[in-house]
C-alpha cells in the first residue's frame, strides 16, 4: 500500500477519536485532515482550540505528516517551533521522529503522542509566556539537548559528541556485564545502558549527521 492510501485509510480512525477533524481536499486535489483540535490537560482544564491541517507526505508512515496551524494563533517563526521555510509545525526533533517512525506510525498515535503535546505547549506559552519544562529548543540546540539528556552528559558538548560517535559504531547490544560501548571500562549495566537502549532503533547514519551538526555549531 502506498503512502497516500495508508494516510487515507487511517483518517476514519482519527475522526472517530477527534470528531472536530474531517477529511478535506485542497485546491490541488490533495487529501488532508482539517479542523479543530481542543487542548485539554490531564486535569480536564480546557486551554485553547487550534485550527489545524495535517498533510500526507511521500515517506509517510516512515516520516511524520506535515502539521500546519492555520488559525493565526502561533507566530510563524522558529522561536515558536515553526519551520520558517515550510511554515509547518516542528512537533518533534529529528531523533524523536526517527525513533517513532522506525516501524511506521499511525495518524492516531502521531496526534496523541506528538501533535497534542506540541499544541499544549503552544497554548501554555500563549497563557503563561513560556514553554513548560521538558520542551526541547528548536533546531540543532534541541537535538543536542535530546542526546545530552539521553546520555546524562550534563551539558558537556565534547562528551555528547564522543558518545554519539561511539553509539553510531556499535550495532550489537552489549551484555549486562560487558564493557560499556563508551570505552570507560565500566560494565554496561552500570554505565550507559539506558541511553543505549533508548537510541538502539535510531539510524546510525543519522546519529553521525547530528554529531557533525552539533560539532559545527559549537566549533
Amino acid at each position: 500500500m502506498d503512502s497516500l492510501k495508508i494516510f487515507e485509510s487511517q483518517i476514519g480512525l482519527v475522526i472517530e477519536k477527534y470528531p472536530k477533524l474531517h477529511r478535506a481536499i485542497t485546491s490541488e486535489g490533495k487529501v488532508i485532515l482539517k479542523g479543530e483540535l481542543e487542548i485539554v490537560d490531564d486535569c480536564g482544564k480546557f486551554w485553547e482550540a487550534f485550527e489545524v491541517e495535517i498533510h500526507q507526505i511521500i515517506k509517510y508512515p516512515l516520516q511524520f505528516p506535515q502539521v500546519f496551524e492555520v488559525g493565526g494563533k502561533i507566530p510563524r517563526i522558529a522561536d515558536w517551533h515553526i519551520y520558517e521555510d515550510t511554515k509547518s509545525c516542528c512537533v518533534a526533533i529529528a531523533p524523536e521522529e526517527s525513533i517513532a517512525c522506525k516501524k511506521g506510525i499511525s495518524l492516531v498515535k502521531f496526534i496523541d503522542d506528538f501533535v497534542l503535546p506540541y499544541f499544549f505547549n503552544q497554548a501554555f506559552r500563549r497563557v503563561e509566556g513560556y514553554y513548560k519544562n521538558g520542551e526541547y529548543s528548536h533546531g540543532i540546540q534541541g537535538i543536542f539537548e535530546f542526546y545530552d539528556e539521553t546520555f546524562e552528559a550534563g551539558g558537556n558538548v565534547r562528551e555528547v559528541i564522543h558518545l554519539m560517535r561511539k553509539m553510531a559504531s556499535t550495532h550489537i547490544k552489549p551484555g549486562r556485564t560487558h564493557e560499556c560501548f563508551c570505552g570507560s571500562g565500566s560494565k554496561f549495566r552500570q554505565c550507559h545502558r539506558d541511553g543505549f537502549n533508548q537510541l538502539f532503533d535510531l539510524d546510525r547514519r543519522l546519529i553521525l549527521i547530528h554529531a557533525d551538526l552539533i560539532l559545527k555549531v559549537w566549533n
